[in-house]
């Protein structure tokens, strides 16, 4: 404490830097299907109590925007920790500043011509190692790596999108742990909410 002030009183406190808030998409991966259920309105009240602000969710399929000063690894375990704890369940999910996802939206390519009705999916990897794991096995297939080295484009005819060779080779346990795949509209959504 200065000597200049009474005894008994204290120095008034000092202004602490604001400490910046990233936006971030965190995408759960498997919820609502295959017997573990995350309700919206009870993820949105689980992460209100974490170390995060402006929580919104979207669609009902564990896809969540939200502003933290974490970061994304540190978010990443903070809410696989919580929801596992909550939940019971082995949670997995990646996290995308906003500025990332949108570079990875920007680099989808149109589905090519001729196609048919198609839609248009991007699979998100927990990072560039499993990506370059999954690439590995999935050459042939063709897939698109898009911006930023964590995520590829594809497209599957409509109503086939679990059927067609790409997202069956997604759906083994290796890759399942380590990657997501939203359709493009979802992704598009949670950008406009990241703003």
């Amino acid at each position: 404490m200065p000597a200049d002030l009474p005894a008994g009183k204290q120095a008034p406190a000092r202004a602490q830097p604001a400490v910046p808030l990233h936006r971030y998409a965190v995408f759960l991966r498997g919820v609502n299907v295959g017997g573990v259920t995350v309700r919206m309105a009870e993820l949105r009240d689980l992460l209100a109590g974490l170390p995060v602000a402006d929580v919104a969710t979207v669609l009902a399929s564990g896809n969540v925007t939200c502003s933290s000063a974490l970061g994304p690894l540190d978010l990443k375990r903070t809410v696989e920790e919580a929801l596992g704890a909550r939940f019971g369940y082995t949670a997995w999910v990646i996290v995308t500043e906003r500025a990332e996802l949108g570079a990875i939206a920007a680099s989808v390519p149109q589905p090519p011509g001729g196609a048919g009705p198609v839609h248009t999916y991007v699979t998100l990897f927990t990072g560039t190692d499993e990506l370059a794991a999954f690439l590995r096995e999935a050459h042939e297939l063709q897939p698109v790596v898009l911006d930023g080295g964590t995520a590829i484009g594809w497209f599957a005819p409509k109503g086939r999108s679990t059927d067609v060779p790409l997202a069956r080779l997604l759906a083994r346990a290796r890759f399942a742990a380590t990657s997501t795949t939203r359709n493009i509209n979802t992704v598009e959504k949670v950008l406009r909410l990241l703003g």
